[in-house]
Parts: C-alpha cells; structure tokens; sequence
C-alpha cells in the first residue's frame, strides 16, 4: 500500500480548514479497520438538525447485518466523515470506501465502466425480469438512456410545469385544511400523494388506471423486505445464490401486474394529443441503432421512473420542511421570497428564476438528507484508487451521507445553511455533492425532481407556516432511501 493518498485535497465550502483538521494531510496514510478509538466523533449540537450518528469503529459481519437490516448508513464508521479513503474487511474479502471527491470522480465517471453496480445492489434491486436504466450495463445501457434523454429534455420538462402547479395547489388545499382541523400533519405521507399526483399526471395524463394505492402499498412492501440487507450481503457471497427475500417476494411481481395494466390499455387507447412521458417512453428509440423498448424494457424503466420519481421528491420536500421548520429565520425568509413572487397563487414554471432561495433550501435539504444516501459499485478489472490497488471483484463504496457531511469538504458540515449554495460562494467540487449522483449514469429525472420540488415548496410557503412539535423528533433511517422512520409530524399555521 502506497503512502500517498491522492494529489490535493480540496478546501471546505464557505471557510477553511479548522486547526484540527489541517493536522489530517492528505499524504499521511489511512488505516485499515478497524479505527483506533482516537478522535471520538463530534457531538452533534442542539442546535443542529437530526442526523446518523456514525459507529466509531468496523462491525463484524452479524453486527453489520444488524445494523443495516434498520439503517444501511449505520454500517458508515464515523473515519468517513475525515478521512479520504478507507479500507476493511468482511467474510467476502476486502473493501473500500472513497470519499475524496478526486477519487470518487474516478469510480463514477473517469472510469465508470470499470466499476458497475455491486452484486448487492443488483440483488435487491434487479426487476423480476430484464434489466432498467438502473441495473442494465454496458452496451445495453447506453442504447437506452439515449432513447429515454428527449423526454427528460428541458423544452419537454416545461410541458410538464402546469401539471406540477396543479399538484402544488392541491397540496396546499390539502395541508389548510388538516391546519384548520388539527393544527399539524405529517407532511411525509402528504408530500407522498402529492409527488404521485405529479407522477400520475405527467407520465400517464391523470393515472391511466393506475392503482396508485395498490403501487405505493408495493413499493413500501418491496422495500421493507426484499431493499433490506441479507446476512448473504454481508458475507459477500455471490450473486448467483439468491437471496431469501427474493424467493418469497410478491411485491416485485405485483408491481410488475399493475405496470403490465397500464401499458396494455395505453396501448390499446393510443397516444394522446398532448404526449406524457409514457406515450415517449412507447415511441422511444436509440438515434443510433433505432432500437426501442420490447415490452418488458418499457415495463421495467416505467416502474422505475414512477418508484424514483415520486420517492425522491418526496423525500426532498420532507426534509426541506422539517430543517425549515427547525430554522425559523430561514422560514420567514423563504416564505418573504415566495410571496413577493406568487402573493397566493401556486408557482409555475416562470417563477423559480425568482424563487433562488426556495432553491437554495431544497439543494441544502438534499445535502443533509440526500434521498439516495449510498452508493456501491464493484470493480470490474484491477484499478489503483489514490495509490491504493483496487482487486477485480473489490467492492468500492461511495458514502453519499459521509461525503456530503465530511469534515474536509464542508464547513460546519452537520449545519443547515442554505446560503452555502448561493451564487457567489465558494464553489464545491462537483463530487463532494451527489444527490443524484454523477457522471454518465446521473440521475436522468434531476431535473424533473427539482423543478416539481421547487414549485410545490414556494406554493406551500406562500400559505402556510410550519412549526415542529416538541414531542417528536424524526429519524433518519436508510434501507433504500433515506426516509424519517414513524413519519414527519409537524405543526402548520394558516397565514
């Protein structure tokens, strides 16, 4: 093993290195785990927002599966968040973890072909049949993003805005009434219907004959069972061995049934006069070799799309609300921004140039929170990473939560402090921040998920006051999202 690390490491955002820190030079060598017990974590203060407080030391593998079957990033030691680049063991060989964004640049772009998703994420996330955008690799992704990219264009996205203003107005009228009748709401479930709104809207022109309560009872079903890590994760034992939870899964196949529904009598209907992104997703096909979706691909990358689609806004607008609720100041001057714009109406597409700090609120909620938490590849070929020797076969982790909190990267990384992604400060590396990844396979639906975001957050501003209720407190629990385990109950006042 190699002494140097990697060339630089990068200043932290907003401020530099504290004394403390400075001590960690980037050329000083990393153990492997387990950590000696030196340098405790940092209490996270009062005044700071709910967050994972990391273990101090490598579990061993009963303890990781443990851990994880309740919250994958409590399998993250508390090194990540200091240190460049970690290395350990499990009963399936040696790992590695990359914070340094140099060296997570390289995983997920540079040499993205080299590190496709892991054994374990492919096991829980692999469709019943076929492959998505998500899992497929190679050749077989490429041909499919390109044949999806039109529909997720920016003059496409504008199309779609009224149908996020509806939903946004909607939500409103929803949250005023539980106001008028009981004072608080939990806004998680709420922000849930309403991204699906959206969802139903945009991609099949008012549902389709979706059976929406019948998806979200799948979705939550799939991922409370079949998303949640199986002892044979942790021993690192081979994809081929199929996991229990897959044997037994009948959400997986449920949601298959309902999809199948929707695609057969859209087919049957024909496209409509204005297109939504189900009637793309049909006529869709690769520039380049003219193929287009068979039946299984265009079920496969639907479901995905209403899966993510609905769980990342959601979840986005959720934890927008409660560090907004938590930060008053902050409150009152989103809510300043969106009524000068927007007096009482619901926002539109037009507004969000207007709306910077309403923006700024949700890039800092998907800093703190960000909805896909942990990212796991496996390295194809032998790669060296900051002088380490990666093995063909090693998996690498990329610990979205850890980097986007790392000590070296962000000052006062555990703080709510919107401002930091105003115009004008200093600029974070483009890998230090991930909410929707990065490189090739970024999230292709971005754009889609911050524009309805934006939207909904300004309107729901402009008309409504939120406050937190002392009694309860939400945790951040990971299994395939980063969700507040029991809810996110908070006061709400008329205005």
């Amino acid at each position: 093993m190699q002494s140097r690390m990697m060339p630089q490491w990068p200043t932290p955002v907003r401020a530099p290195m504290s004394p403390d820190l400075r001590q960690q030079t980037p050329d000083k060598p990393v153990p492997d785990l387990p950590i000696p017990d030196v340098n405790p974590p940092e209490p996270i203060a009062p005044q700071q927002p709910v967050a994972i407080r990391p273990p101090r030391r490598a579990l061993s593998a009963w303890g990781a599966w443990r851990a994880a079957r309740a919250n994958v990033l409590a399998l993250v030691p508390e090194a990540a968040y200091r240190a460049p680049f970690l290395r350990g063991k499990n009963l399936g060989g040696r790992w590695s973890m990359a914070m340094a964004p140099e060296l997570v640049e390289r995983v997920l772009h540079r040499n993205e072909a080299n590190y496709p998703r892991s054994d374990i994420t492919l096991r829980m996330l692999r469709p019943t049949e076929g492959a998505n955008l998500f899992t497929a690799d190679g050749p077989d992704w490429r041909w499919q993003r390109r044949a999806m990219v039109p529909a997720f264009h920016g003059r496409s996205l504008a199309g779609l805005a009224p149908m996020m203003t509806a939903a946004a107005e909607t939500a409103a009228t929803r949250l005023i009434a539980e106001a008028e009748r009981e004072g608080m709401a939990d806004v998680y479930p709420a922000m849930v219907l309403t991204a699906c709104d959206v969802i139903a809207e945009t991609m099949l022109s008012g549902g389709g004959g979706l059976d929406r309560s019948g998806l979200l009872e799948a979705i939550d079903g799939y991922i409370d069972t079949v998303g949640r890590l199986s002892l044979l994760d942790v021993l690192g034992l081979p994809a081929a061995i199929p996991r229990p939870a897959r044997l037994i899964d009948r959400y997986g196949p449920a949601m298959d049934r309902l999809i199948d529904r929707v695609v057969a009598r859209r087919r049957e209907e024909g496209p409509r006069t204005t297109p939504d992104l189900l009637d793309h997703l049909i006529a869709a096909h690769d520039p380049e070799s003219g193929r287009a979706m068979d039946r299984i691909a265009l079920r496969n990358n639907l479901l995905i799309m209403l899966v993510a689609g609905h769980e990342t806004t959601a979840l986005a607008l959720t934890w927008a609300l409660y560090l907004l609720a938590f930060h008053p100041d902050a409150q009152v001057k989103a809510r300043e921004e969106a009524q000068s714009v927007l007096g009482t109406r619901a926002a539109e597409a037009g507004d969000l140039a207007r709306l910077p700090f309403c923006r700024q609120v949700l890039d800092e909620a998907l800093r703190l929170y960000p909805p896909a938490g942990f990212l796991s590849r496996q390295a194809r070929e032998a790669d060296t990473l900051g002088g380490h020797t990666i093995a063909a076969r090693e998996t690498v982790i990329v610990p979205v939560y850890a980097i986007q909190r790392h000590r070296l990267l962000w000052d006062e990384p555990d703080a709510f402090a919107p401002e930091r992604f105003a115009p004008g400060q200093s600029a974070h590396h483009r890998y230090a921040y991930l909410p929707f990844g990065a490189g090739p396979r970024i999230c292709i639906g971005m754009g889609f998920a911050l524009m309805e975001a934006q939207i909904v957050l300004a309107t729901l501003l402009a008309r409504l006051s939120f406050a937190l209720v002392p009694e309860t407190r939400p945790v951040p629990e990971m299994v395939l999202t980063l969700r507040p385990r029991g809810g996110m109950t908070l006061g709400l006042t008329r205005l």
